[in-house]
Formats: C-alpha cells, structure tokens, sequence
C-alpha cells in the first residue's frame, strides 16, 4: 500500500500577483487531499474519486497525446515521463479529501502534488526528490500543460509546506515562523469559473503594466511605488486604471506585511488592517467578490473578527476571518446564518 497526501493553503497577501511575478504570502493548512493505492497486477490505473462518487481508468500505455484541459492526473504522468519516471505496473487507488473543491484553497494543487508523490513513490520507491522538485512538476502539469493564466503560488506553497513569503521572479522562497491567530474560514457555497476570472484580471493587468513600460521603458513593476500609479495613471485608459492600481498598492501591501511578519514582535492588529486593505482592492478594484460574500464578511466582522478576504482567485468559494480564540464560535455561526454553505476553523501546518 501506497498513500500520499497533500495540503490546501490559503492565501494572505498577494492574490492575483503571482502571475505578474510579484511576491506572496501563503500557507498550508490542516485539510488534505489524500491518496491510497495497491498493485492491481493490471497495465492501468483504476482510480476510485470519493468525493466525486466516480470512477476512472488510465492505461498505463497511452501515449497521453492529446489531454482534455484540466485533466491533471494525465497531465502529471506525461511531466513525469519526460523525467524519465515512467510507472510500470497498475494500481487500485482511492482518491479522497476534506478540502472544498473549486472553492480557492487549491485543491486542484493539492491534488496535483499529492498524485505526483504518489506516482513517484510508485515508480520509483528508492529515489528521494526534494519539495521544490515537486513543486516544478506540479507548476508544469497544472500551468504550463494547459496554458493556463495561474502563477505558481498554489504549486510552490503545497509542495514545501508551511507559512511561505515567495518571491515569483526569482522563484525562491523564505519561511516565515509566525502564527496568524485562529483563523476561520467560510464556504460562500458560490460556485466561480476560475480560469475566466484569471484571464480577466491577469490580462487587464498585464495589459497595462506593458502600456506603462511602453510609455517608460525604464519602468518595473517589482519597484513600483504607490506615486509611480499617481504619476502614471493618466496614460492609460480609463477601463485598466483599476488593473495598474491593484498590480501596485497589493504589491506595496505585501511588502508592508513582510516587514510586520519578520518583526519578532509581530503585531496581528497590523495585519488584520493590511489583510483588509488587500480586500478593500480585490473588491473594489479587481471587483472579485460577489455580493454576497461581502454580507457573509460583515457578518463575520460584526461578530468579532478582526479581518476577512476571499481567498484563491475570487467570483466565489472561501473566504478567511481572522478572529480572537474568544470569538471563534460567535464568527463560525455568524457566517452560516449569512448564508454560507459550511464554516470551520483551520490551522496553518
């Protein structure tokens, strides 16, 4: 017996940045996506999808030529073939996890890593291949495979685990040893298209950091100010302003949030403000929040917690409080009788 798993995360700064190669602040939490397996003496992969209460089967000897988008258990055998890491006999495998699917704490990536571990332990059970290794092939079936507008934030933060400031650019990382509180979140139980949100805003964005650099080649995102926007704003039309906006104040955010993380002394009041300042833009700015998560978030606010914003690419799915231990409860059913599909605290692992 085989058996793999993998975390989600949640998002604390830097929600639609990655792709524009601007840092993030992330974490692994405690809910998995986990995977079980035994040889079957067959030449495929019998994979049983709790959650999905399905079936599927892949044939170990198909040339995996042609994928359907976002079929990244396929996708993840032809990274790893590639890599020389070829599975040679079947198995029986459940697939099962307690992460909200399609909700923005990643479980597609959780999936992904954990799948890519499996099938490597599969394949090859005597070789040992670090966290960041992971962490590419799992950026490369997901992203790269399919073309898709994601960063690597998800791939990254899964795979090396923990609280994480990533810098995207350089593709580095650095831990940061620092707890965030009791932290809740909440399932709006609304349904998004999570690639179409990540077209829009990736393209706005990326549209209008090149009309910037046009007009002043010498200009880099990664050093922007918030004057820079103030001084450059007036070049662009008026329908990327928002766009050039959140590219700039979310990055100064970020940075803001590093330098309190870093400080032994951490003052959460702080990040509490900054978490609702990323927020404040995401909803006014990138406008990824639908109404009625913004009731769900008051209500959590008017019962005691300190900050809230939606996590993972928006237009629906979770949203995180971050609440004082004495409120947790008070926070919990304020949010289900918003409205929310389900509520439950987490820890960051």
């Amino acid at each position: 017996m085989i058996e793999t798993k993998a975390p989600g995360r949640i998002c604390f700064f830097g929600d639609h940045q990655d792709y524009l190669t601007l840092p993030v602040i992330a974490g692994t939490i405690d809910r998995f996506i986990r995977i079980k397996g035994e040889p079957n003496g067959k030449d495929y992969l019998q994979l049983k999808l709790i959650n999905f209460d399905s079936e599927l089967k892949i044939n170990l000897k198909d040339p995996l030529k042609v994928l359907k988008k976002g079929d990244y258990l396929r996708s993840s055998i032809r990274v790893l073939k590639r890599n020389q890491i070829i599975l040679k006999k079947g198995y029986n495998i459940e697939i099962n996890g307690n992460i909200p699917i399609n909700a923005g704490l990643s479980s597609s990536s959780a999936l992904t890593v954990a799948w890519l571990r499996f099938l490597v332990k599969a394949a090859l059970p005597d070789n040992k291949f670090d966290d960041e290794q992971f962490a590419r092939w799992a950026y490369e079936s997901e992203v790269l495979e399919f073309n898709e507008a994601g960063g690597l934030m998800d791939q990254y933060t899964i795979s090396i685990g923990g609280m994480l400031y990533i810098n995207t650019l350089e593709t580095s990382y650095k831990r940061l040893k620092v707890s965030m509180g009791k932290i809740i979140v909440g399932d709006s139980g609304i349904k998004k298209k999570t690639q179409d949100i990540l077209r829009r805003l990736k393209g706005g964005a990326t549209k209008a950091i090149e009309m910037v650099k046009k007009h002043n080649p010498n200009f880099r995102i990664h050093d922007a100010k918030k004057q820079d926007f103030y001084d450059l704003r007036k070049i662009l039309p008026f329908e990327l302003q928002p766009y050039f906006y959140a590219a700039v104040f979310n990055h100064e955010i970020t940075q803001s949030a590093l330098l309190e993380l870093n400080n032994s002394n951490c003052d959460l009041h702080k990040i509490s403000q900054l978490i609702n300042a990323h927020q404040d833009i995401l909803d006014k700015k990138l406008n990824n929040t639908p109404n009625d998560m913004i009731r769900m978030m008051e209500a959590a606010k008017s019962a005691g917690a300190k900050a809230t914003k939606i996590v993972g690419s928006g237009g629906g799915g979770c949203f995180l409080a971050m609440v004082d231990p004495q409120d947790e409860k008070k926070v919990l059913n304020s949010i289900l009788e918003a409205g929310a599909l389900d509520a439950f605290s987490v820890n960051l692992i």
